[in-house]
């Protein structure tokens, strides 16, 4: 019977079927990447995707392993955000190549120059979206994604306010010293609870970086 009506399977109708779910989940695209991606390195494996989207959406596994190659773009085995994204939009181009080098590099400068170290964090522009942070020698691709800034990290992307939390030292210390603070001061067992705190905290700063014209205080 799946056979059958795989056999009529049109990728547009299920896409379209999928997006309406997420919206009449009242959730958006982002949270469900993020389900999905429980290690939070901003990409899922087809495994992953197609066991999250059989187990609450009526589909079936032999379309979902036609679905999960669609959204595979570069077919290595992995989906990332960007991926995502596109296939689910197909008419917008997640990476809108054009015009976006000098609208990336003013939102970098107004993020980075929230530092408050005495030495200044380092930001360097090398090529249109490519970027050097801080003392690395490393190249970082820089790209925005639906008004969202998003840092090319290992294999997936993170937003780049997370990003600076994460590298910048002024923005690092507040964060060390808070988990110092809640692993002394706080009953066993409740660390975990910060820190899964801190990480919902951060994924709120994925779209409210969207939104909002100054970054949320993490």
């Amino acid at each position: 019977f799946q056979m059958e009506e795989f056999a009529n399977f049109d990728f547009n109708i299920w896409r379209k079927r999928y997006i309406q779910w997420i919206s009449h989940m009242k959730s958006r695209i982002l949270d469900v990447f993020r389900c999905i991606d429980r290690d939070q390195d901003g990409r899922i494996s087809h495994k992953e995707f197609v066991d999250y989207v059989l187990a609450s959406f009526p589909t079936n596994s032999l379309e979902m392993n036609a679905v999960a190659n669609i959204f595979d773009t570069n077919a290595d085995g992995f989906i990332d955000y960007y991926e995502f994204v596109s296939a689910l939009h197909p008419s917008r181009d997640p990476y809108r190549k054009t015009l976006d080098a000098d609208q990336i590099n003013e939102e970098v400068s107004r993020q980075v120059s929230q530092c408050s170290c005495p030495k200044r964090f380092q930001v360097e522009q090398i090529s249109a979206n490519r970027y050097r942070f801080g003392d690395s020698q490393q190249l970082r691709m820089v790209r925005i994604l639906r008004s969202t800034l998003m840092v090319r990290v290992g294999g997936g992307w993170t937003a780049l306010d997370e990003f600076l939390v994460k590298n910048d030292p002024c923005r690092v210390k507040g964060r060390t010293n808070l988990k110092i603070k809640e692993k002394y001061l706080s009953p066993a067992g409740s660390t975990t609870k910060g820190l899964t705190v801190s990480r919902s905290n951060s994924s709120l700063s994925l779209y409210s970086s969207a939104s909002a014209p100054t970054s949320p205080k993490t």
